[in-house]
């Protein structure tokens, strides 16, 4: 049967841009930084928790907000205060392909808004969005907090979630999405992970995961190649 895809939620970091470009390890470091000198953490300590409040809380600010006394707003810009000319560069290829796909595109991130806005300047997408979901639209709970898809949907004017599709680079991030109705694409490699249908290796590949998708062929897309992908699009 055929499914009708009507918006798309999209990741920001490491989903709009390669996650191997050096720009999470930056973010990485940022935080790091932030833990041993402003809530004076030592580095290893600070290495330790960052994977504890990831697997616990989703982010390392929801578990430094839970254990300690700070001001987000001042942690997200600290973290977030990058040089993006050394990671990024307009992606004018990928500008293209959103284009044309016509349907309504959201930017749902844990990142801020700034960050966001930045980082789709510097990639020469600014404008390929409805808008931007993020951090601060969901009271600092990050994905994958159940709460914050029905969030996201409402800001996004309420589309009916089975015919939505999410696409992130966290593939944990795409089990609640795809437990209330969303197809789920994950922009990954490697076997393909609980809760997710399709599988591209990047962002650049998604009108073949919605031609899959909406065609009711699930064919996990990372078991093509990216000159296969574009050779089964051009069929």
């Amino acid at each position: 049967m055929e499914k009708k895809i009507t918006t798309l939620f999209i990741d920001l970091d490491g989903t709009v841009y390669d996650r191997k470009n050096g720009l999470l390890d930056e973010l990485t470091k940022r935080i790091l930084k932030y833990m041993n000198q402003e809530i004076h953490i030592p580095l290893e300590e600070s290495r330790e928790l960052i994977d504890r409040y990831y697997q616990t809380y989703g982010s390392s600010l929801r578990g430094i907000q839970e254990e300690f006394s700070i001001d987000p707003h001042e942690y997200l810009d600290y973290v977030h205060d990058i040089d993006l000319d050394r990671f990024l560069q307009p992606d004018e290829a990928l500008r293209d392909i959103l284009a044309a796909i016509s349907i309504p595109k959201w930017i749902f991130t844990n990142s801020p808004l700034p960050h966001a806005s930045r980082v789709l300047e510097k990639l020469g997408l600014e404008d390929q969005f409805e808008g931007i979901i993020d951090i601060l639209c969901m009271d600092y709970l990050p994905k994958p907090n159940p709460w914050v898809y029905q969030r996201a949907l409402e800001l996004a004017g309420s589309p009916n979630p089975q015919q939505c599709a999410m696409i992130e680079d966290t593939a944990r991030n795409l089990i609640p999405a795809q437990q209330i109705g969303f197809s789920t694409i994950w922009i990954g490699e490697q076997c393909l992970p609980r809760g997710v249908q399709l599988s591209i290796p990047r962002l650049h590949e998604l009108p073949v995961a919605l031609e899959m998708l909406t065609n009711d062929f699930v064919i996990p897309a990372s078991f093509f190649s990216p000159a296969d992908l574009q050779s089964v699009y051009a069929q």
